[in-house]
C-alpha cells in the first residue's frame, strides 16, 4: 500500500469489481481509454481487469477521507532490458476536476524512477483529449510522435499522440542540487527550478 496527500494506492481486491465494471462501462471514461468501439460490456471490462493484474504495477486509488474508490493506475514493462515503463491511469467521472490526476501521476512517475529504476516512461493519448495532454505536459512529459488521423472516434478522425519522459529529465526538475553552505545567503538556499507550468488545470479523465 502506498499513500499520497489525499489518496491510498493499494492492491486490487475482488470486492472492487463493481467499481471497475462501472468505470469501464462509463462512456465518458472509456472513450478516452480504448482504440476500439465504445460499447457497454461487463465481459470486456473483466478482461481489462485481468490484463491490469498482469502489469508490473496496478493500484486502486482510494480516498483517505471517505474510503471511496476514485480510479486506478498502472505501469507495464513489456521488455525489461529497455527499462521503459508504459503508464496508464483512469478516474471515475465524479472525481474529475479535483487534481487527483495530477496527484496520481506525480506519485507514479516518482515511483517509476526512484523505486523501479526505470530509465524512461512512455504513454499514448488521444488528441481529442486535450485536458489529458495538458496534464502530461504539466508533469514533465514531452511530445515524441504523432500518428495523424489514426483513430475514428465520435464521428471524426483523431490523431494519436505519443509522449515520453526520461529519468534524467525528471531528476533535473525534481532533485535539488547540493549547494555548499558558503553559497547560502540570508537563510535561503538555491533550489532547482521546476520546468512545469503549475497553472495547468486537471479536469478530465486520462
Amino acid at each position: 500500500m502506498f499513500e499520497t496527500d489525499r489518496l491510498i494506492l493499494r492492491e486490487y481486491r475482488s470486492t472492487d469489481e463493481p467499481f471497475f465494471l462501472d468505470l469501464f462501462n462509463c462512456y465518458d471514461v472509456f472513450v478516452n481509454l480504448t482504440m476500439d468501439y465504445v460499447a457497454p460490456s461487463n465481459e470486456r471490462s473483466r478482461e481489462q481487469i485481468a490484463r491490469l493484474l498482469t502489469a508490473a504495477l496496478f493500484v486502486v486509488a482510494e480516498s483517505k477521507d471517505t474510503g471511496a474508490l476514485l480510479g486506478m493506475a498502472e505501469i507495464s514493462i513489456n521488455t525489461p532490458q529497455n527499462l521503459n515503463g508504459q503508464l496508464g491511469i483512469a478516474l471515475a467521472k465524479d472525481w474529475w476536476g479535483k487534481g487527483f490526476g495530477t496527484e496520481i501521476m506525480e506519485w507514479l512517475i516518482a515511483y517509476s524512477f526512484k523505486s523501479l529504476g526505470l530509465r524512461r516512461l512512455t504513454l499514448g493519448v488521444f488528441a481529442s483529449n486535450p485536458g489529458a495532454v495538458a496534464l502530461y505536459e504539466h508533469v514533465g512529459f514531452k511530445h515524441e510522435g504523432r500518428q495523424r488521423e489514426a483513430l475514428w472516434k465520435e464521428g471524426k478522425w483523431v490523431d494519436m499522440i505519443w509522449m515520453g519522459l526520461l529519468s534524467r529529465e525528471y531528476h533535473i526538475s525534481n532533485d535539488p542540487p547540493d549547494v555548499p553552505e558558503s553559497l547560502a545567503t540570508d537563510g535561503f538556499r538555491v533550489s532547482a527550478t521546476s520546468t512545469r507550468n503549475d497553472t495547468v488545470p486537471d479536469w478530465v479523465v486520462i
